[in-house]
């Protein structure tokens, strides 16, 4: 019980860190309540460990053991335990589901705090606790067969439950207002909800109402959470990356069509094939086959004209 009694205990002084006023007590917050979190994925790992084995699906080296009769098994080595990459390893092999996406938003977020603290970065303190409260929950009663209301004292309970009420409904009035803006573009319109703060980092971000977006036109967004005013296109290429990034990485991998590519007009990472735009700038590729030959042309050969490259080559040498 040792590791799940650490796990509480990180868990609810990260809490009463958070509830501090002292604004550098949200380094501490976020870091204990993420090392609770991962406390909390380890004890899943000793509990499936078998008997005998010093908690082999723990630690970070294994080694093997032959038996009198021949049989072998494998023993945890060392105090080191497993780290995050390591977890995930193991919980797919052992078929435990966690909301993956959700955690790595907390770490990277975790990270921007911790390297490049400001007096703005508080703000996005809500959005991790009541992130990790999530996970905390569901793990904690699908993994570990204990409801979070009975593994933490009330006090803490209570402090996730008032995060996540406030923070959910605060993100649930940015989503909606971005559904009174016309995107203009279907990708455009999933990826602005990747948006952040370009200040603060916090997702809170709203748009004015009643906006069309217009490739190299403004379109206004406001953070609610530290007043900051910005255009999409301080946001557009990451909202972009978030939303085709996976997409574009698989395309590479295996060899694929990647989703988008540099526009050749105004050499942003924007030009979005599903639209056949370029959502910075506007530029759409007008030829689309070569007038001599008609083999497909890409987005540089037709940004230079209607011939294939092969074919204006040729021209060039006869002087055409």
């Amino acid at each position: 019980m040792k590791i799940l009694e650490n796990a509480v205990d990180a868990i609810e002084i990260g809490l009463e860190d958070y509830k501090s006023e002292d604004p550098r007590r949200s380094k501490s917050a976020i870091r204990n309540i993420f090392a609770g979190m991962l406390l909390l994925f380890k004890e899943k790992l000793r509990r499936m460990s078998p008997e005998g084995s010093d908690d082999v699906l723990i630690k970070q080296s294994i080694k093997p053991k032959i038996g009198p009769n021949g049989d072998w098994s494998f023993l945890g080595s060392g105090k080191k335990t497993v780290d995050v990459q390591q977890i995930k390893d193991r919980f797919a092999g052992l078929g435990i589901q966690v909301n993956w996406m959700a955690f790595e938003q907390i770490n990277k977020l975790r990270n921007n705090i911790e390297h490049y603290y400001t007096d703005e970065s508080p703000s996005v303190v809500n959005e991790i606790v009541s992130k990790s409260f999530k996970i905390i929950r569901d793990f904690s009663k699908t993994y570990l067969d204990i409801e979070a209301a009975e593994l933490l004292e009330q006090s803490s309970w209570d402090i996730f439950l008032e995060v996540e009420e406030v923070y959910e409904k605060e993100k649930e009035e940015s989503l909606e207002s971005f559904t009174k803006v016309d995107w203009t573009f279907s990708s455009l319109a999933r990826a602005i909800q990747h948006v952040r703060c370009t200040e603060c980092d916090s997702e809170l971000v709203q748009a004015v109402h009643n906006q069309v977006y217009e490739p190299g036109q403004p379109l206004n967004l406001n953070c609610k959470k530290c007043g900051n005013e910005f255009e999409l296109e301080d946001v557009l290429n990451y909202c972009l990356e978030e939303e085709f990034g996976v997409e574009a990485h698989i395309a590479v991998m295996d060899g694929g069509d990647c989703p988008y590519a540099d526009c050749p007009d105004c050499n942003e990472p924007t030009y979005i094939f599903e639209d056949d735009c370029c959502l910075a700038c506007g530029y759409t590729q007008v030829n689309k086959e070569c007038a001599v030959c008609g083999t497909s042309l890409d987005l540089e050969e037709a940004y230079e004209g209607a011939v294939c490259y092969s074919h204006r080559r040729l021209m060039e040498e006869n002087g055409d």
